[in-house]
This record gives structure tokens, sequence and C-alpha cells, in this order.
């Protein structure tokens, strides 16, 4: 296992995967066009678009880029086209200066090129590496001329887009390599936005100082119960989320003051999911006393402070989702 490939594209060994024969005929055809005088199959590969950079992989793809760049060495580039193949099964037939693109699902994959490999199509009886591809990754490979057998070479992407400067997509081959998909953009997350909000003064909630069931009032139940009937009149199609998101005054400290406003939060919680929304989206969030609504003034009396911040001292039900 070569160390130079990166964590997204671990090779596990030689690997042996018997794979079903192409008809003869189709051999016949691969082998005749990998013979083919490099002239003619550079103007083919020429018939594809000119490398630009590749969108990101969709999340339930893993994506490669499988390139054979122009040989910069005394020796030149070995004749004849490297054949690609995926899972035993061929791909694609590269010639210098050219690329192909593909997509398989998550996982174990042979992915690999011969160069020179017919009439015994090496890579399709018995394949050398295997790759552990993630979803959600771009690696790029390029064919190594310099052990004559075309094995894949890894590069930073970085790198690999210098090297794919001008070079062209291969498009004149068909895969037949069935673990090949159709190349899927990633979908855009959907911003959630906000389609509800209910204030509510933990006053109406709960006794003062107070958090737990037993100390929520029977106003406080009739209030919840007010917010989740219109909740659920209002659709909860396309309700991604319930934050319900608990306040605390700034009198006392602050650590006391988050653990007040979290298990408010978690109450509250509690009765709305027995009122019936879905419980897997109600989440409760303790905010402390980071977000006042009211500032008083620090010198008064305690009594006066604690009517003062009473606008403070709230629980928050945004209901979260998409358009």
């Amino acid at each position: 296992m070569s160390s130079l490939f990166p964590s997204t594209f671990l090779f596990s060994g030689r690997c042996v995967r018997a794979a079903a024969l192409l008809a003869l005929g189709v051999l016949a055809a691969t082998a005749a066009q990998a013979q083919q005088p490099q002239k003619q199959g550079a103007a083919a590969v020429r018939q594809g678009p000119v490398y630009r950079a590749v969108p990101a992989a969709a999340a339930d793809q893993a994506q490669v880029i499988f390139f054979r760049p122009v040989s910069s060495s005394a020796a030149g580039q070995r004749p004849g086209a490297a054949h690609v193949y995926v899972n035993g099964e061929f791909h694609a037939a590269l010639l210098p200066n050219s690329f192909t693109r593909l997509c398989v699902a998550p996982g174990n994959h042979s992915v690999e090129a011969y160069l020179g490999d017919a009439p015994t199509y090496e890579g399709k009886s018995q394949p050398r590496t295997r790759a552990e591809l993630e979803g959600g990754k771009t690696v790029f490979v390029a064919v190594s001329e310099q052990d004559g057998s075309g094995s894949p070479v890894p590069y930073r992407r970085a790198d690999a887009e210098r090297m794919l400067a001008g070079a062209h997509e291969l498009r004149h081959v068909i895969s037949r390599a069935s673990a090949v998909e159709r190349c899927r953009e990633p979908v855009a997350a959907v911003q959630p936005v906000e389609k509800a909000r209910y204030t509510l003064n933990t006053d109406t909630l709960f006794a003062f100082g107070r958090s737990d069931l037993a100390a929520m009032t029977q106003k406080g139940r009739t209030a919840l119960a007010d917010v989740a009937a219109q909740i659920r009149a209002n659709s909860l199609e396309g309700v991604t989320r319930i934050a319900v998101r608990g306040h605390a005054d700034p009198i006392g400290s602050a650590p006391e003051n988050l653990r007040l406003s979290e298990q408010r939060a978690q109450t509250v919680r509690r009765v709305l999911a027995d009122e019936g929304l879905p419980a897997d989206r109600i989440a409760a969030e303790g905010m402390g006393s980071v977000e006042t609504v009211v500032s008083c003034v620090a010198n008064r009396s305690r009594d006066a402070r604690i009517a003062c911040n009473a606008p403070n001292r709230r629980v928050e039900v945004v209901v979260q989702g998409v358009k």
C-alpha cells in the first residue's frame, strides 16, 4: 500500500477479483482503438472539453479524476492508451493530455490503469489495487509512466489541476464499468426560515425562581396548550425544528441563570410534546441572561429590579422550516 495516497484514497494491497470477460468482438475493438496512432487518438480526445475545476462531489458519491499528463522526461510517453478499469471492468482508454471524470458509490473499489495490457487485459482479470473512497470527496490520480504498468499515482488537487491545464476530457470511449454512475451536483443546503415565534413570560409559566414541571402554573399550561394548537393549526408541513429558548434575568450569577434557563426550556419542551407536537423536532436551549430585552438600573431595590426585569424572564418558542 503506497503511503503517497491521501486518507480518502487508501489502497489495501494486491486483490484478485475475477470479472466477467467482455465479448471477443468488444475486446478486439478496444484493442484496435488502443493501438491507433497517437495523433489520431489525440484528435479524438480533443473532441472533449478542456479541463475546468470540477464541482464538489455529491454526498452519496465519490468522485475520481483519472488523468494522463504529457510526460516531460527524456524517455517521453509510452505508446498506446492507458486502459482504466473500475472493479475489473473497462472504463476508458487514456492518451497523453487527457482525463476522465467518474463517480461511484462510496466504498471500497478497484480503480487503476494499465499500459499495453493487451491481449491479456490484466486489469480485468487481476486488479492489483483497491481504494476506500469516501462520499462527498474528490480524488485526483494520474497514470504512472515510470514503471510501465500505468498504476495510479495520487496528487493533491492543486498539483493535479496544474498538470491538467489544457487536458481534454475523454468522450470517445463508452464506459463498460457497471459501478460508474452519472456524477451529480451536491444538493444545496436549504437554510431554514423562521415561520413563527411565540414569547411567554416565565412569571406566567412558573413560580418565581422555579423551573420544574410541578412548579408550572395552570395559566402556564393553558398558554403552552394554546401555542401548540396554533402551531398545529398552521400545519407542521415544512417545519424542521421547533426551538424552545429559555432566558433568565441578570439577577444572580451567570452559571445559575444559565442552569435555570436550560431547565425551564426543557420543561416547556416536555409540555409541548405532551400537547402533540413532534418531540423529535423540538430542541431545548438555555440562553442564560445574555439576551436581555430591557436594561434595569442596578442600584434600585431588589423588588424593583425583579419587577423591571420581568420582560427578560421569558421562554421563546421559535418555529423553523422551509418555505
